[in-house]
Order: structure tokens, then C-alpha cells, then sequence
């Protein structure tokens, strides 16, 4: 009996032994797949890695956006800016709203690609802003800092909200998208019209009733009165006046305006943002 029980209780033992390995790899598979930083190309310690998931999951918590920052050696015959929208795109197929960071050490670039929500608020001045502190990191061979400052950069903008006068341009069909934020004095006037028309409306309505329900006719005969008029137009020329719409490359470049927000298409027909800088 002693050695049955003793036999079941290591059993037990090894049952439950089983059972906190098979949990405990589970969290950790789990935690492996909540990973945000992609060191593909080997760049980056443990202790960056770390500071960099801290940094980028309290974003996404702030923000709602799915951010990654990427290091690789190889691009697969993509330009970096292309390699990064793809990324973003492949890791993130459902969210449209986020940033893909990547230090591209095969097109010796650094690459911001901005997605959905975040076009608006990473302008390409301020994109511009976030290479020109990444550079001197990334020129230095300190990778890891490169990440870090971009990181803290996409943070900054979106505490600072979206810029007054924002709007999208597409650089390859030259489209226009205008972001407009509804103001506290634009929604009173807003109410303050409709309330108006609505007084209208119902005295007009209420009026139209009173008269059908009266004793008054109106004598439409006697007050009408049809005159047909011939009009003729006649065709004399026309002027087309042709403009050439110059296309911007993705490239960041300096003289931006402040609100601008270059977009192009990816591979995947996804709108993105964004900018790069050689090293």
C-alpha cells in the first residue's frame, strides 16, 4: 500500500511537472509572438531589444497603432522604403494604423513607413526631423540608439497631435486629402444653423396647413400667366489649358511643407507615408 501511494504520488508529481512546462511554454510562445523589435540583422543587444519593446508596447497602448522596429542585411532586392511598407503589411494585416521602423544595413538606409492614422500625424517635416537625430546614431554604428531615437520620435508626434493644416498627397495620381478637426465655435455655428432651418421648415410647413384649411382660393387663372421664349446658344471655341503634375519620389527631402504627408502605394495597394535617409 505504502509503495502504491508513493508511486502515485510521483506520478502525480510528474503529471503536474508536465503540465507547468507545456502552461509556462505557452506564455512564453505567447510573449514571443507580442514582440515588436526584429533584429534580423543581428544589430541590436539584449538589454536594446528589451528598452525598445517597453518603449514601443507603451505606445501602442497609448496610441492604439502597431509599431516594429526592423534591422536586415538583406532586403531581397527591394528598396528599403518598399521593404518596410511590406513589413508593415505582412505584420500587421488587420490594423492599418501604425509605423514600421527599419535600419536597412543591405540599401544602407533608415526608414520610417507610416500607415492609416499615423500618415497624419508623421508629416514629412517631421519625419525629416526624426532621420536628422537617427543619423548621427545610426552614422556612429550605435543601432540600437538609432531605434530608440526614432522610437521616441513617433512618440513625440503623437503627443503632439496632428498639425494644424495637415493633409495627404499622393505622389502618384496627385490627389489631395485634407484633414479638417471640427472646432467648439464651428460646431456651435453649425447647431445654430440647423436650428435656424428647422425654425423655417416648421413655420413654413405650419403656414402651408393654415392656408389649406381656410376659406381663401386662389385664383390661379386669373394670376397666371405662360410665355414661351425661343433661346438659342451657339458654340464659339474652347481653351483647355494643360499642367503637369511633377511626382515626388518617397525619399524625405527638405523644403516640405509643415502639413504635407507624402503617400505612395505599396506592393499590397495599402496608402502609406514616410521617409528614408542613406548612411
Amino acid at each position: 500500500m505504502v509503495r502504491e501511494r508513493k508511486k502515485l504520488l510521483s506520478s502525480g508529481k510528474l503529471l503536474l511537472g508536465i503540465m507547468l512546462f507545456l502552461l509556462l511554454g505557452g506564455v512564453t510562445a505567447y510573449a514571443a509572438d507580442d514582440d515588436n523589435v526584429y533584429d534580423d540583422a543581428g544589430l541590436l543587444t539584449e538589454g536594446e531589444i528589451s528598452t525598445l519593446n517597453q518603449k514601443i508596447n507603451d505606445l501602442e497602448a497609448e496610441s492604439g497603432w502597431n509599431i516594429y522596429a526592423v534591422t536586415t542585411e538583406d532586403a531581397m532586392g527591394k528598396s528599403a522604403t518598399a521593404y518596410a511598407d511590406d513589413f508593415f503589411d505582412t505584420h500587421s494585416p488587420k490594423q492599418e494604423d501604425g509605423v514600421a521602423l527599419l535600419i536597412d544595413m543591405d540599401n544602407r538606409e533608415i526608414t520610417i513607413s507610416t500607415c492609416g492614422e499615423a500618415i497624419r500625424y508623421l508629416t514629412d517635416a517631421r519625419i525629416d526631423s526624426i532621420l536628422d537625430d537617427a543619423y548621427t546614431d545610426v552614422s556612429d554604428g550605435d543601432y540600437g540608439d538609432c531605434l530608440i531615437t526614432m522610437v521616441d520620435g513617433v512618440a513625440g508626434c503623437y503627443q503632439k497631435g496632428i498639425p494644424e493644416g495637415q493633409y495627404n498627397y499622393d505622389t502618384e495620381t496627385g490627389a489631395v486629402s485634407r484633414y479638417h478637426k471640427l472646432t467648439l465655435a464651428e460646431a456651435g455655428v453649425t447647431l445654430l444653423i440647423a436650428l435656424v432651418c428647422g425654425i423655417l421648415l416648421y413655420a413654413a410647413i405650419s403656414a402651408n396647413y393654415t392656408l389649406r384649411l381656410g376659406t381663401y382660393q386662389y385664383d390661379f387663372r386669373a394670376n397666371s400667366k405662360v410665355a414661351l421664349r425661343i433661346r438659342q446658344d451657339n458654340f464659339v471655341n474652347q481653351t483647355v489649358t494643360h499642367r503637369r503634375i511633377p511626382k515626388q519620389t518617397s525619399s524625405s527631402s527638405g523644403g516640405h511643407s509643415s502639413g504635407r504627408s507624402s503617400t505612395h502605394r505599396s506592393s499590397s495597394g495599402r496608402s502609406h507615408g514616410g521617409g528614408s535617409r542613406r548612411f
